[in-house]
């Protein structure tokens, strides 16, 4: 490869990474948490944050606030980058960001300011009193693929971590940052910032009791469809478009897509990434072979 990886996690991570699941109200049914958990959490905020979250949306002033999170200096508390971003002037604040990007929110101020208070209350509301077995359970995740990097081969190690991404080197990339997730699992986020992309990924941890690893679980389930299985025994190792797969399944692109979705979040596929795209797909056998090593440790 012929860019930098490395690995992070800090608490603002996955505060962002759990107001971004709040807003994507259409991923509710698709991730763990579920609809429950978006219910539970907006009977919990006050009228004032949720009308500010109803016009908070996934554009590229969300992009920019997720950029200007990462270029914080210090982030060791959320607290501290709330006050780091308060204490920012608009030209601080473009110098920050050029380096990256050339489009802007219109209103530099306003934007700093929407975003500040919808990060500050959400803090308060939810995310300092959520689940307390995220963040440290995040840490050791973060701790523990930061231990394995050195000397790993970077190709299998992206792929082990994101469960399947595989990001093409090109002309303008030179470092990817991993960063991962909980809230928003079992999907990944991706930013590109030129040379510079921010992928939070689904970290696939548990904050539960549960017997069955809900990867497992997910995998298995993902195999209960014949066309699912079809999709699967046509791609090999060769790379497909999503409009190939389409056409060699022979069913409609909605509910291949539905397919390639649910293929993708059980790690049953290579997605292939350039930007914050993926471009195409190939069969990914170690995740055949994960789920088959879970179910047996399972059972046995």
């Amino acid at each position: 490869m012929d860019y930098e990886v490395g690995v992070e996690f800090q608490p603002i991570y996955e505060l962002i990474a759990s107001i971004h699941t709040f807003i994507c109200r259409k991923s509710n049914k698709k991730i763990d948490l579920g609809s429950v958990w978006t219910a539970e959490v907006t009977a919990g905020l006050n009228p004032q944050l949720l009308s500010a979250l109803e016009q908070v949306e996934l554009d590229n002033d969300w992009k920019l606030l997720n950029l200007l999170l990462y270029l914080c200096p210090d982030k060791a508390t959320v607290e501290g980058i709330l006050e780091w971003l308060e204490g920012l002037s608009v030209g601080e604040m473009y110098e920050t960001l050029s380096g990256y990007v050339s489009v802007f929110p219109a209103q530099m101020e306003t934007f700093r300011g929407r975003m500040l208070f919808v990060l500050t209350e959400w803090n308060r509301q939810y995310f300092s009193t959520s689940n307390p077995l995220i963040l440290p359970r995040l840490k050791e995740h973060a701790a523990e693929r930061i231990r394995k990097l050195p000397g790993a081969d970077i190709k299998d190690f992206v792929d082990e971590t994101t469960n399947g991404f595989v990001f093409m080197p090109g002309e303008s990339l030179r470092k990817l940052v991993l960063i991962p997730q909980f809230h928003f699992q079992p999907v990944n986020i991706i930013y590109n910032f030129g040379p510079l992309t921010l992928c939070h990924y689904a970290a696939r941890i548990a904050v539960d009791d549960e017997d069955i690893s809900p990867s497992m679980y997910k995998a298995l389930r993902s195999l209960s469809e014949k066309s699912r299985l079809k999709i699967l025994k046509s791609l090999g190792p060769e790379r497909k478009t999503f409009s190939e797969i389409a056409r060699s399944a022979g069913i409609s692109k909605g509910i291949v897509h539905d397919h390639i979705f649910s293929l993708r979040c059980a790690g049953l596929l290579h997605a292939y990434i350039e930007g914050e795209n993926v471009t195409s797909y190939s069969l990914r056998l170690e995740g055949v072979r994960q789920m088959n090593t879970q179910l047996l440790q399972f059972l046995s």
